[in-house]
């Protein structure tokens, strides 16, 4: 892999060692040896576990996985969990796992519209485990009363709350069933936070979802304007899962290179914008932080499965390997456990169908393809792969070339 900065300096990536080296890299790298798959029957380092209390939702964001645009995903219902579905996950976070101290998200739909049972699930939760249990609420802000606030600040419950910007930007996607936006009561919750619990406020998750990146100046210049969020920059910065029943383009280099030119131009001015900085961040992380290491004969397949840390429960009290996971690839239920054969069947067909596509790539070890990709077509990989190696090498470009401008903290 190899990029060139503006100023005409040539660098290039030898996947072997994860060096970025001056110059061409001239010989030919050796093809990928990966470790071959090993069947397991326990997930030893799991230790969260994220509930899906209900499937209910009191908006109707336009880009919602949740919306029923997306093949194999669910919609909008009425499943909820109740006190009993509570009492048996409880007994099988305790029977799965002797990690501690144990993490629990609170999940949905919207989890507040099942309010009753965040207070039931974080007080049992509490007589179980005492301090070695700690919990997140994630909301969209909607029901967030004063009251629900200083119940869950007392409690020691972590918020990550979705806002997706300012009003003008929030409001064109988050919106109710009437088509209302949704940003005045998250921001108002947010204010009273900041200005009650200005410490708590420091915990939170900011967590900002984008259907398309082309606003993202507007987006970190009316951020930095406003005077509750200017010094608050977003926890996580999404962009959409690919979703093929719509239709997912190839990207191209020089068009996406061009687009994060323009951002870091104007974060090189503004540099106080946090959005921005955020988002660069996030993009150069594993550059930044990626080993250096001689070869070994073998490397492993990066899959979650069975070195993940978390697992998912829906409201039907089914096992997903995370929320993320289509509905179709659980891997067991609350009552009988985790089904091994079938949690070693997806592991296996993912590693057969990256073993071959990844042998010569060298975006292996920055590839954000994971188990989610196995409800995909083969033609439908061959693009998710393509757009991969283009971001990697974007990425790659934005980490020297803000490297050669001093603007890597």
């Amino acid at each position: 892999m190899e990029i060139r900065t503006r100023s005409g300096n040539i660098y290039s990536y030898n996947k072997q060692t994860g060096e970025i080296l001056g110059g061409s890299i001239s010989a030919q790298l050796p093809k990928w040896n990966f470790a071959p798959f090993v069947p397991f029957e326990s997930m030893p380092q799991v230790d969260s576990f994220i509930l899906g209390l209900t499937e209910q939702c009191n908006l109707r964001c336009t880009y919602c996985c949740y919306s029923g645009n997306y093949v194999n995903k669910r919609s909008h219902n009425t499943v909820s969990m109740g006190t009993e579905d509570v009492d048996d996950i409880l007994l099988f976070i305790d029977s799965l796992t002797n990690n501690r101290p144990i993490k629990i998200f609170l999940y949905g739909g919207e989890p507040l519209l099942n309010y009753n049972i965040v207070h039931y699930a974080i007080e049992e939760s509490r007589k179980q485990w005492d301090n070695d249990v700690s919990f997140t609420v994630s909301t969209n802000g909607m029901t967030l009363t004063k009251e629900r606030i200083d119940w869950l600040v007392a409690n020691n419950v972590v918020l990550a709350l979705s806002i997706d910007g300012t009003k003008p930007f929030h409001d064109s996607y988050r919106v109710d069933a009437q088509g209302n936006g949704s940003y005045t009561r998250a921001y108002d919750a947010l204010k009273y936070i900041k200005t009650t619990y200005p410490e708590y406020a420091k915990d939170m998750s900011l967590i900002m979802t984008l259907a398309s990146f082309d606003k993202i100046v507007n987006i970190a210049e009316a951020w930095n304007n406003d005077e509750v969020l200017r010094d608050w920059a977003p926890t996580m910065m999404n962009s959409l899962a690919p979703n093929f029943s719509k239709g997912v383009d190839k990207a191209d280099y020089e068009e996406v290179k061009e687009f994060y030119d323009v951002l870091l131009d104007t974060y090189e001015k503004h540099q106080d914008w946090v959005v921005l900085r955020k988002l660069l961040e996030s993009c150069v992380a594993y550059w930044r932080e990626r080993p250096i290491f001689e070869p070994s004969t073998s490397v492993p397949m990066a899959t979650c499965l069975p070195n993940n840390t978390k697992l998912y429960i829906d409201a039907h009290l089914q096992i997903g390997v995370c929320e993320k996971m289509s509905d179709n690839y659980r891997i067991g239920n609350i009552k009988d456990g985790i089904d091994w054969v079938k949690a070693n069947s997806f592991v296996c067909d993912y590693y057969n169908k990256r073993v071959e596509r990844c042998k010569d790539c060298s975006a292996v070890r920055m590839c954000n393809m994971c188990l989610t990709a196995l409800e995909h077509t083969d033609e439908q990989w061959d693009i998710l792969c393509h757009n991969e190696q283009v971001y990697t090498r974007v990425f790659m470009y934005l980490f020297c070339e803000m490297a050669e401008r001093g603007l890597i903290k």
